[in-house]
């Protein structure tokens, strides 16, 4: 009874342990699905601005600060769509699967540092983005037009960027604490109860372990 007992904490430690890092996973998911869709929106919306009509009397540097901005757009939310998706696929196989925790570590770990790249690439897209359409309103329309366009964009942009900043400040802790246990950890709980291949198939699966606990 006392072998069994001890048998059920630790493997209930185990998955308790396991079901705070799926806590984890689930929310880089999440995030990595927001900014895959965002993304989509924007590149469709610089690749439609690519195919706009520009006159050639018009400046040229305007034109060719214009085709930068607007390809550095798509291109940076085009790498935002796959490399998210390739996470938001091949991510939670890689924790399910794996041979033993680790990899739930691990996936967590390969996530966390890409969704911080992912989301300096996303930026950087909204800002060429903002850039572009801007720029576009330079080349189409008169002078006139054009100021008061630029004006009110530039005040929705600093609207924009006040809200953002205030509900990244309000909502974003000073510190994140991770979900991975560093000590009493059991790397492979087929190991542990017995099944030499880790697999916890056959018979040879046993309570035996609680005796060295």
């Amino acid at each position: 009874m006392l072998q069994a007992n001890k048998a059920t904490v630790v493997t209930g430690f185990h998955k308790d342990t396991l079901e705070v890092r799926k806590m984890e996973l689930d929310y880089y998911l999440m995030v990595f699905d927001k900014l895959s869709s965002i993304s989509s929106l924007l590149a469709g919306f610089a690749s439609s601005a690519l195919m706009v009509g520009i006159p050639r009397r018009d400046n040229p540097y305007l034109v060719t600060l214009f085709l930068l901005s607007t390809g550095s757009a798509l291109g940076a939310h085009l790498l935002v769509v796959i490399v998210t998706t390739m996470c938001i696929m091949w991510g939670p196989g890689h924790a399910l699967r794996g041979e033993d925790a680790s990899y739930v570590d691990n996936a967590v770990f390969i996530l966390d540092t890409t969704k911080t790249s992912m989301e300096k690439f996303f930026i950087f897209g909204l800002i060429c983005y903002f850039t572009s359409s801007i720029l576009v309103v330079w080349l189409l329309f008169d002078p006139m037009g054009s100021v008061t366009v630029s004006v009110i964009f530039f005040i929705i942009l600093a609207w924009l960027y006040c809200k953002s900043v205030r509900i990244a400040k309000n909502l974003l802790p000073p510190k994140f604490v991770s979900g991975h246990v560093k000590f009493n950890r059991v790397s492979n709980l087929g190991h542990l109860m017995g099944d030499t291949t880790g697999a916890l198939h056959g018979d040879t699966v046993s309570t035996q372990f609680a005796t060295r606990i």
